[in-house]
């Protein structure tokens, strides 16, 4: 190629890069222009369910103590506290899921029938004691849900999951 050529090409490609650029700024404009006006109303919409989405949908007790009984909406708009015990399912996913969605080292997936089968036979004291205190690979959880969670949660990844049914211990 000749230096003509490539000063043509050069000329040629910023005219393009030029065109683009216009047509995007008339293209903002033009949107700004039929939808840029907010009213007040759904400016005040915007932020609510901006600060909903932003808002946990459940606390963590950090203490280990036992979930509070539950409490009627006057209690609860007077207590800070948690009021409600997370679902099994709930558990599972907040904290459980990482490890046992994939058989994560060696970790038996939610609803893995013979990966739970291998330990179930320890009885629910002994499953419930290995989550609480770790087992493992598997790190301690007491201090991320209670034990009544925790029986939850594995109460259904495995009989909820796989049918499998755990002998008290």
């Amino acid at each position: 190629m000749s230096a003509e050529q490539d000063s043509l090409f050069i000329r040629n490609f910023a005219i393009v890069i030029a065109g683009l650029v216009g047509i995007t700024v008339v293209l903002v404009l033009i949107a700004n222009i039929f939808f840029g006006t907010d009213s007040a109303e759904q400016q005040a919409l915007a932020e609510e369910r901006g600060a909903a989405n932003l808002a946990p949908s459940f606390a963590v007790r950090l203490t280990g103590e036992p979930a509070p009984a539950m409490a009627s909406a006057q209690d609860e708009a007077a207590d800070s506290g948690v009021t409600e015990v997370r679902s099994g399912e709930q558990v599972t996913q907040a904290v459980c899921i990482a490890c046992h969605q994939g058989n994560f080292l060696n970790a038996p997936g939610v609803g893995d029938v013979d990966g739970w089968n291998e330990r179930i036979g320890k009885g629910w004291e002994t499953l419930i004691g290995n989550v609480v205190n770790g087992y493992g690979n598997m790190p301690a959880q007491g201090a991320a849900a209670s034990e009544e969670e925790i029986r939850a949660a594995i109460e259904w990844m495995i009989e909820g999951e796989t049918g499998l049914d755990i002998p008290e211990s």
